[in-house]
């Protein structure tokens, strides 16, 4: 550079105005996205030459010391400020600011230039900015502003280094409307000078999130967890459900039907195990990502055809949550007698309702605090369930022949599919859009076997335990294939077998484990509201879904006769619907080989787009063919079975209830046939992406 050239060196790069021009031309495709992104990364290196050349000409202007090269140094910082220059009579030399603190300042103007979204395209009819555009000098910015606007970029920095964007998008949201606001700086604007329009935030006429520079996010996610558990975690995490005395209810359930022992435990084992499977591969999912099941679902569908059916599966698992303290209300009132919850001149029905109140008190105060306290009540509900199990055991060792079950003559096979279906429905299915959800804290160094060995013995191995051994109990006070001539309760059938403390130890811890499977259902609730969108906090969300639960316990508790076995009919039903979505969530996710693109999952033009219409139309076809195969004598459900009906043995779509494994097994080819391609280049697309990060990141941040 010529040292006697007083001129400040001539801008290199793109002005802000043009940089939004150019983006508002892109194409909203991976070429553009492409383009833009290499756009913004040639311009970010310009200006960093531009503060060299700037620097290193002050330098040179400062060792000159000539009244010329001081008087181009103050005009430079003036013009910087938005002032007029001064004549060479005005100068002091004196007082020309230190080289220091001349550097700084303008560090501070090129690290306050907010660089748009490389793929928001912004309104190109509206400018943003409330001053004129000045070439080649930079806008004025208040130090203030400049040290505010650095902070915040640090912070955008930080985030937008972070392994999972999406769960901080609150944070993303409250940055991005300050960097916008810290952006919209005051400037003087004389009378004959045109002013352009200003976009306030409190204008009512004026939908600020559809002009705002920068893409604002205000729904989609959930917070993010702390990512620092280990896989056996994911035993713990579901001891409370299975290491209970909840798989004595299914034992008794299904010693009601006329298959030899032998077969119910097969029935029982292969249910549990096709449950352990799709849990456990939705838990993978959550250690890779962080965030909640349903959110996750969006990679597969679509982000906004998502809505579909994560709507109907957060209904069913609010609908869960009431069956749970239907079943412990009907449990209640055997054991204390009570024919009516309503009647409240029993003092046994005032006692229920407390139960039934402190049950769901104490569940719902569980789901809001959530995180540890929710994983210290699994583990005990766990321990103690454990402890009321091996108490069961010791004393009822010797009261049947293991060998005298085992030669029980096999019978038909058809229920045996039957009960491993309804097993599948029950344990799977209704966990299935939770997998992740009780994941989410997993380090992502855990191994993918262990989380899925952990998963599969709690929820395979010890309930096909505890479900054989409940089994065994109940087989010793009947014959084999013998039907039971007269009504029987859950309550009274055990009563027969057990001491009275004992059975007061078993109900105990019932009430500790509905407690918390209800606390932990209603925790994933709040998660699927979140993930379509009803963002709630939990001690407003909790509360909510807890009166819900209570509303259609009580409901079921007048109005029907037999819940639980109205709950065995529904879960056939409601299985069909989550199989079809589950085969197709857990098919995309053993095809994916890396974690999911966090800030794609809550952007329609990300990698996973808006729809899906091959998966979602997948899922409704799978849901249809389901229905059509199974058969509910429910109200309302009589029109099901309407393919099967056509068929020459109805029966077997009758007793077997495949229709919900063909919708789940229809769902999972879908990704397989259709889906490889696709997932293959949206997998490019990411490692594409995330090679570039630390490139993007200077973006952001052009001043170290």
């Amino acid at each position: 550079m010529d040292s006697t050239n007083f001129t400040p060196p001539v801008r290199r790069s793109m002005t802000d105005a043009q940089i939004h021009e150019a983006l508002g031309n892109a194409q909203a495709d991976e070429a553009g996205i492409t383009a833009a992104m290499e756009l913004l990364e040639t311009q970010a290196q310009l200006r960093d030459i531009e503060k060299m050349e700037f620097a290193s000409w002050v330098i040179e202007m400062e060792r000159i010391g000539s009244p010329e090269a001081l008087l181009a140094v103050e005009n430079a910082n003036r013009a910087q400020q938005g002032l007029p220059p001064v004549d060479a009579p005005t100068l002091a030399p004196q007082g020309v600011e230190p080289i220091e603190d001349a550097v700084s300042r303008l560090n501070q103007i090129y690290a306050t230039q907010v660089i748009p979204d490389p793929i928001q395209q912004p309104e190109p009819a509206i400018e943003l900015t409330s001053e004129p555009e000045s070439e080649p000098d930079m806008a004025p910015v208040p130090e203030a502003t400049a040290t505010s606007n650095q902070n915040d970029f640090d912070e955008f920095e930080r985030l937008l280094a972070a392994d999972t964007v999406v769960g901080a998008e609150e944070e993303l949201t409250a940055l991005e409307e300050s960097l916008f606001e810290n952006e919209r700086v005051e400037s003087p604007i004389t009378q004959d000078e045109p002013q352009p329009i200003s976009i306030v935030e409190d204008d009512p006429g004026v939908d600020f999130a559809s002009v705002s520079a920068v893409e604002v996010v205000t729904t989609n996610s959930a917070p993010k967890a702390a990512r620092g558990s280990r896989a056996f975690s994911q035993f713990w995490a579901w001891l409370g459900l299975s290491g209970s005395v909840l798989p004595l209810g299914l034992a008794w359930y299904v010693s009601t039907t006329q298959i030899a022992y032998s077969q119910a435990v097969l029935a029982i084992f292969l249910g549990a195990t096709a449950s352990a499977l799709v849990v456990a591969v939705g838990a993978l999912a959550g250690k890779r990502s962080g965030l909640p099941t349903l959110m996750l679902s969006r990679a597969p569908f679509g982000v906004f055809a998502n809505a579909a059916p994560a709507s109907l599966l957060t209904l069913i698992r609010i609908f869960w949550s009431g069956a749970i303290l239907a079943v412990l209300l009907s449990f209640a009132s055997q054991y204390f007698d009570v024919q009516s919850i309503t009647n409240f001149t029993n003092p046994n029905s005032i006692t229920l309702t407390v139960v039934a109140l402190f049950v769901l008190a104490s569940a719902v105060t569980l789901a809001i605090f959530g995180g540890r306290v929710l994983f210290r009540a699994q583990q005990v509900a766990g321990l103690l369930g454990s402890a009321a199990l091996l108490a069961l055991v010791v004393t009822t060792a010797g009261s049947f022949s293991l060998a005298g079950l085992l030669a029980q003559p096999t019978s038909n096979w058809l229920p045996v599919f039957g009960i491993a279906v309804l097993t599948f429905s029950i344990f799977g299915l209704v966990w299935t859009s939770a997998g992740a959800d009780f994941a989410r804290k997993l380090s992502t160094s855990a191994r993918g076997a262990s989380v899925v060995g952990w998963g599969a013995l709690a929820l395979a191995v010890i309930p096909t335990l505890v479900a054989a051994y409940g089994l065994a109990l109940l087989g010793a006070t009947k014959g084999a294939n013998q039907v039971r001539t007269e009504s029987i309760t859950l309550l009274q059938e055990f009563s027969n077998l057990l001491t009275p403390w004992l059975g007061q130890i078993l109900v105990a811890s019932l009430v500790v484990s509905v407690v918390v499977v209800l606390a932990m259902n209603l925790y994933s609730s709040n998660l699927s509201l979140h993930s379509i969108g009803a963002k709630l906090r939990p001690a407003l969300a909790q509360p909510l879904l807890g009166l819900v639960a209570l509303a259609l316990a009580v409901g079921a508790q007048l109005l029907i006769a037999d819940p639980i076995s109205l709950i065995a009919d529904y879960a056939i039903i409601l299985a069909v619907p989550v199989a079809a979505w589950s085969g197709i969530f857990v098919s995309d996710i053993l095809i994916r080989r890396i974690a999911y693109h966090e800030i794609s999952l809550s952007r329609g033009y990300g990698f996973y787009k808006a729809v899906n219409w091959v998966n979602l139309s997948a899922w409704f076809v799978a849901t249809i063919l389901g229905f059509g195969l199974i058969y509910s004598d429910q109200s309302g459900f009589g029109w099901t079975g309407y393919l099967a009906n056509q068929m020459v043995n109805q029966d077997f779509w009758r007793v077997t209830s495949l229709g919900v494994v063909i919708s789940f097994a229809f769902g999972s080819l879908i990704p397989v046939v259709s889906g490889i391609p696709r997932i293959k280049r949206q997998e490019a697309e990411v490692l594409a992406i995330e090679s570039r990060r630390d490139d993007l990141k200077d973006i952001f941040g052009l001043v170290d």
